[in-house]
């Protein structure tokens, strides 16, 4: 290249680099998917659009705020256990603006793509193995006024387990066909629940007693913009034999034709579901995966009318006719959602 024309080029690019400098945050350390070691020193500056300043930073680890500063750059460690965690580095300027980035990384086990990513995502991980999960019986039943029944929740336990650290959730009673249901909100009223579209909720189940339940059903839940969105599925395989979707505005199931047969004692089943919430604040399920075969569903639905604001995931255990105790494990739950 000539010289007057190599100083021409620099003048244009300092020009153009200078209009659309970069605003947002920059995550140094770690690297997205990378396998680390506990603590994991976290490293990210952030850079405003022209004219502000950055006034502070957080980071959040797995959707939980665990360090502040007010500066335009963090360097902390986090503790924590092993798995996969998503870190989540966010800044607000002198006018509120908002800027963030994420990772996730593997504590303890070797560099690889993160599981349910998808570009602008956010993913909570670990689900099963946070505090927070909310459960009834009766609320369980039809209409919301099912059988008193025994249930509970153990969380961290090392077997079985895919990861060192499942939860086991188990019911019991003597009255037929008594259920529970367990909850987690992940998203308050806030901007991540108005703005969030898409949802990826991966999760893997395995029980001891397959013959004592009617069906394992897994949820999520969004209320938003005065709609209700629930996107159920259920392996219903003493009914339909079946996977199955909720229908929102006629309460009942849908059979999707996916064969969902009598799950096998002692082995770990992993189901994906993917869904959106469509412009219009209907329902859009997208596909199920099981076990590696992905169906696609491409089913539209309507929501219903709410005053409940947030997003949640759910699991439900369904007992049967002779409503014997049994227990299922759950492990490396998430959901990834944008």
């Amino acid at each position: 290249m000539e010289p007057f024309l190599k100083t021409l080029f620099l003048i244009s690019f300092i020009c153009l680099s200078t209009l659309f400098s970069f605003a947002g945050v920059t995550i140094t350390s770690p690297a997205n998917g990378s396998g680390v070691g506990s603590p994991v020193r976290v490293t990210a500056w952030a850079s405003p659009v022209s004219g502000r300043v950055i006034s502070s930073m957080v980071v959040y680890l797995d959707n939980v705020q665990n360090y502040a500063k007010y500066a335009n750059s963090v360097d902390t460690n986090l503790y924590m256990g092993g798995g996969w965690h998503t870190i989540l580095v966010k800044s607000w300027d002198n006018y509120g603006g908002i800027y963030q980035s994420s990772v996730a990384v593997n504590v303890g086990g070797q560099a690889s793509t993160p599981p349910t990513t998808q570009t602008g995502a956010a993913t909570l991980w670990n689900i099963d193995q946070l505090g927070g999960w909310t459960g009834c019986d009766r609320c369980a039943g039809p209409g919301g006024w099912g059988p008193v029944a025994p249930f509970g929740l153990k969380q961290n336990v090392a077997s079985p387990s895919l990861d060192g650290r499942s939860a086991q959730f188990w019911l019991g009673g003597s009255t037929p066909y008594s259920n529970a249901l367990w909850w987690y909100k992940v998203l308050y009223d806030s901007a991540a629940n108005n703005n969030a579209h898409h949802f990826v909720y991966d999760f893997y189940f395995y029980t001891n007693d397959p013959t004592a339940a009617q069906a394992i059903e897994f949820d999520v839940n969004q209320f938003v913009a005065g709609r209700s969105l629930i996107y159920g599925s259920q392996c219903s395989y003493r009914g339909t034999g079946t996977w199955e979707i909720w229908d929102n505005p006629n309460n009942r199931w849908v059979s999707t034709g996916i064969r969902c047969p009598a799950l096998a004692a002692y082995q770990w089943q992993h189901a994906v579901l993917e869904v959106e919430r469509t412009w219009d604040n209907n329902l859009h399920y997208i596909a199920l995966t099981l076990n590696g075969t992905k169906h696609y569903l491409n089913w539209y639905n309507s929501s219903t009318a709410t005053s409940w604001k947030g997003v949640t995931v759910n699991y439900q255990m369904d007992g049967n006719y002779r409503q014997q105790n049994y227990s299922t494990w759950v492990d490396k739950m998430s959901l990834g959602y944008w």
